[in-house]
């Protein structure tokens, strides 16, 4: 992850944490560099992969129906 302040891509996670929705990943983060903080919010998407090769989003619609 780089430093939005100084650019730098040395950084370390201070503090992680699962958001209240439970969909997301917020990480404390502080520069190695310029010592300055900032937060990160990660998330993933569900990536579905088709027999013919091809990948597409999760529709979750697709599995109940």
């Amino acid at each position: 992850m780089h430093c939005p302040f100084c650019k730098n891509s040395d950084t370390k996670v201070i503090d992680t944490r699962i958001s209240e929705d439970g969909y997301s990943i917020r990480r404390r983060r502080e520069c190695q560099v310029c010592g300055n903080r900032f937060t990160t919010v990660e998330t993933t998407q569900l990536l579905v992969m088709k027999r013919s090769g091809s990948i597409e989003p999760f529709d979750r619609a697709k599995v109940v129906a």
